[in-house]
């Protein structure tokens, strides 16, 4: 009896258990009715019982057919887990090439780097690199996900998870007027040099943060620096104050810096963070 249990023969036998009858069962399959019949007789001669308790109304199971039928589910259900498993396994053998913005070096790349960790991937070929060209690179499918800043258009095959926004706090060096303070508000960063990302880096907020202070004076830019890191490096030396989001201040001590709360910050200047690639990719590594 080697064969009587063939993964063919138990879905078949599953396919007219769940339609009742051998013409509804050979419809679903679709294939004939002649050779379906012959396999549910093939497999109660090799088992020794009845499946089917037939009558002009259908088919129904028996005793018998009802513990096969649970078996055989619970087998074939095994068989899909293991091909998707493999599947996976190939797919993912190589490692991913990952595209980030600066702004996700301190808190949501090293949470995707941990998701791949534990699945066993190899380690990721890391790019860092602005919004826009990794959009692009996705499109392209030079990259097979990318950590960057909405709003950005998904291309085709491509889906987007929100990983959440990250307020703006602002950064003075040691000694600045407005470190005695305990928070400061937006008229009071009128007139003062700010050290901000590039415009190209991140053109909507660095539009929503111009029109912020706007009402209380002209933006004026003292210095521009891509990473946070470097823009702290530059406030501890009096370049100018900035505006560095929360999640980096929670990891970062930076000496000669110290940090307030921006308490009427408008809701359109937040530091927004996504996820982009394939839905497949995206779902394996839990991101919805």
């Amino acid at each position: 009896m080697p064969d009587a249990l063939d993964h063919r023969l138990l879905r078949q036998f599953v396919a007219v258990a769940h339609a009742g009858g051998l013409r509804a069962g050979a419809s679903a399959l679709n294939m004939s009715q002649p050779p379906l019949s012959r396999t549910i007789r093939e497999l109660e001669t090799a088992l020794g019982v009845s499946l089917f308790e037939r009558s002009k109304s259908g088919m129904t199971l028996t005793a018998e057919g009802s513990v096969l039928l649970e078996e055989a589910e619970a087998i074939l259900a095994a068989l899909s887990r293991a091909e998707a498993r493999i599947k996976r396994m190939g797919m993912y053998s190589k490692p991913l090439r990952i595209g980030f913005v600066s702004a996700a070096l301190d808190s949501h790349l090293p949470d995707l780097l941990s998701r791949i960790s534990a699945r066993g991937w190899p380690a990721p070929e890391l790019i860092e690199t602005p919004t826009n060209p990794q959009a692009k690179a996705l499109a392209r499918a030079e990259l097979d996900l990318g950590l960057l800043h909405p709003p950005v258009d998904a291309a085709r095959g491509l889906s987007l998870a929100s990983l959440g926004e990250d307020e703006f706090l602002v950064a003075l060096y040691e000694g600045h007027p407005l470190a005695e303070r305990k928070a400061i508000r937006s008229a009071d960063l009128a007139n003062h040099p700010l050290v901000l990302f590039p415009r190209s880096q991140g053109p909507v907020l660095h539009a929503a943060i111009r029109d912020a202070l706007a009402p209380y004076g002209e933006l004026k830019i003292g210095a521009e620096a891509a990473r946070s890191h470097t823009q702290l490096a530059l406030i501890a030396a009096k370049v100018g104050i900035g505006l560095i989001g929360a999640s980096v201040a929670r990891t970062l001590d930076y000496h000669g810096v110290v940090l307030r709360p921006w308490v009427d910050r408008p809701k359109m200047v937040a530091l927004q963070c996504s996820i982009m690639g394939s839905e497949a990719l995206l779902a394996e590594l839990n991101y919805t």
